[in-house]
């Protein structure tokens, strides 16, 4: 049976221009909407697409503009399920060609086939000039493919089929449960396989099917295996996991010699039984001759299959390098969130604050200084994240450096910074490189970023807004700032860019979010006021009034992330960059 080594696609779908290779039996492993379906679906077309040009006989020789052209049905497109063709082009960009090659065990160099639209439900296909003639004229070397979905559900009643073709189009719509009991009575026709298939049920299971009945309406049963069991249930009363191991098992034992898409064949198994689900796949297709692709998102299944038959389904789908990677997609698929992926693959970089509050903050800063670069990057550009937050599903806090590590996974080149608060002294010393080969970290001197909120003239227009009338603000400004003459010298009023060394030392120990601002908005009579609007301070600060220290983070950000120069550089060093 040829094997498949490697698959290009061109404006299939969600890929523009995609190459990856093959090894032998593959796993594509991924979070939920990464393209592993995708892929599977590509790979069906192709085989499908071959079949139907082959129909054309001896009228499929090469004429001086190339291979002739072959129609193809929507009704008889069973490799995707589509209500127009043109849904199998990239962005639905039908005027441009769609192509899928595929190069087998054996053949000198990739099979492409090209697809042209024509209408909603009608398509061609040919292969491309350059296509292995003898791979065409000896009708594919008996390759062919099957594509297994995932179950949901099965039909109470369900009547015989006439041929496998009419199996292989309800499979392409996506509707196993319509010809699982058809599938079982073709596996009952082949002793070894329908031996195979018990062998396996009672190993997973404990139980055992019952010679299916072939009339018109088929009826399949099984009984729990052990002593004394004997009562027959129909298999529509089975798990959904017993009915997706079903579908799995028959359609690889009744399709020898042929390359299996199987579509998460873990879907509705237990922990444990989806750790057994591959091997159990292997070893069928060992016997049948067959290899196998599989998709699936299941933590228990990458476990259990070695790292060379891994393919990393975030942004290109490309091999797993080692063991150590397998082990990062393994945390990957139980912490990254769709959204991750997405935004990795297109961020500038991602940023770790303490709070979401804090870069609120930041961003106020940066459009109280016009900065409209650092704006850009804190609101479009870069992917922002809580350096404490909670990670999907209870399962503890997301640390920075392990979480950036996973989404590497997605964007290999995506810098980190981490903004740390002045008492995370347990982190690394500051360090900001500009690349993207190890975390960096930016600290602030006092101890927190709202430190750098107590303004007293910022604060006095930030009152008279809350007020709306300079007669009602003046009794509220003169009270909150009394409670900031309690905290800092009084003298701070006239200095708060050059505070003196002890208060200094108070902004450095002290966090004045939790204690001086909200008394100081208690005082002023804002006590709903709470700490997720404290970016409205930052707003009423005139340019002049920004600590500098604000304006240094900035640029050391718009350096970390490639939009700025390096602020620390001298004269000399910044020109010769």
């Amino acid at each position: 049976m040829p094997i498949i080594r490697r698959v290009t696609l061109k404006n299939f779908k969600r890929y523009e221009n995609v190459s990856f290779n093959i090894p032998g039996h593959l796993v594509l492993a991924g979070p939920n909407n990464t393209g592993k379906t995708t892929l599977l679906q590509a790979i069906a077309a192709w085989s499908l697409g071959l079949a139907r040009w082959l129909e054309l006989g001896a009228d499929n020789n090469p004429r001086r503009n190339g291979f002739p052209w072959q129609d193809l049905e929507r009704a008889q497109f069973s490799a995707v399920a589509l209500r127009s063709f043109d849904l199998l082009w990239h962005n639905r960009k039908r005027s441009e060609p769609l192509e899928i090659g595929v190069q087998l065990d054996g053949s000198p160099s990739l099979a492409v086939l090209e697809f042209r639209f024509k209408a909603q439900g009608l398509a061609e296909v040919r292969p491309r000039a350059d296509f292995p003639v003898m791979l065409a004229k000896i009708g594919g070397m008996d390759f062919s493919t099957t594509f297994i979905p995932a179950i949901a559900g099965l039909n109470p009643i369900e009547r015989r089929l006439a041929d496998r073709e009419a199996i292989q189009d309800l499979l392409g719509q996506a509707r196993p449960g319509e010809v699982l009991r058809n599938l079982l009575v073709l596996t009952h026709n082949d002793t070894d396989a329908w031996r195979l298939l018990n062998d396996t049920l009672g190993r997973m299971f404990g139980i055992e099917l019952l010679p299916p009945s072939k009339g018109a309406s088929l009826e399949c049963e099984y009984k729990r295996t052990g002593e004394g069991a004997t009562i027959a249930f129909d298999i529509s009363t089975a798990g959904s996991g017993v009915l997706q191991v079903l579908l799995v098992l028959a359609l690889m034992l009744t399709q020898r010699g042929s390359v299996l898409l199987i579509d998460e064949p873990d879907a509705h198994l237990h922990l444990i039984l989806q750790k057994t689900i591959y091997s159990e796949l292997r070893s069928i297709a060992a016997q049948r001759h067959s290899q196998l692709i599989v998709a699936t998102h299941s933590e228990q299944v990458v476990e259990s299959v070695d790292s060379q038959e891994l393919c990393l389904m975030y942004g290109t789908p490309r091999l797993l390098a080692d063991s150590r990677e397998r082990a990062a997609l393994m945390q990957s698929l139980g912490v990254l969130t769709h959204g991750d992926v997405l935004h990795a693959n297109g961020a500038r970089g991602v940023l770790y604050a303490e709070d979401f509050t804090d870069l609120d903050i930041l961003d106020a800063f940066a459009r109280v200084l016009g900065d409209e670069v650092a704006l850009k990057l804190l609101t479009v550009q870069l992917m922002l994240k809580r350096a404490r937050a909670e990670a999907p599903e209870g399962l503890g806090e997301l640390d920075p450096a392990k979480h950036w590590a996973l989404l590497k996974l997605v964007n290999a080149e995506l810098p980190a910074v981490e903004l740390l608060d002045g008492d995370a002294k347990n982190k690394g010393d500051e360090s900001v490189t500009g690349q993207s080969d190890r975390m960096q970290r930016l600290r602030w001197r006092y101890y927190e970023i709202e430190s750098y909120l107590l303004n007293p003239a910022a604060w006095e227009r930030f009152i008279v807004a809350q007020f709306g009338a300079r007669a009602d603000a003046d009794a509220a400004t003169a009270a909150a700032l009394g409670e900031l003459d309690r905290e800092l010298e009084p003298a701070y009023r006239e200095r708060p860019l050059a505070p003196s060394p002890l208060e200094q030392r108070y902004l450095q120990v002290e966090p004045v979010s939790k204690k001086l601002i909200p008394a100081m908005l208690q005082a002023a009579g804002l006590n709903q006021f709470g700490k997720s609007r404290y970016f409205e301070i930052a707003q009423h600060f005139d340019p002049s009034e920004v600590h500098p220290e604000i304006k240094e983070k900035l640029a050391l950000l718009k350096f970390a992330f490639g939009v700025g120069p390096d602020p620390r550089a001298t004269p000399a060093e910044a020109s010769h960059a």
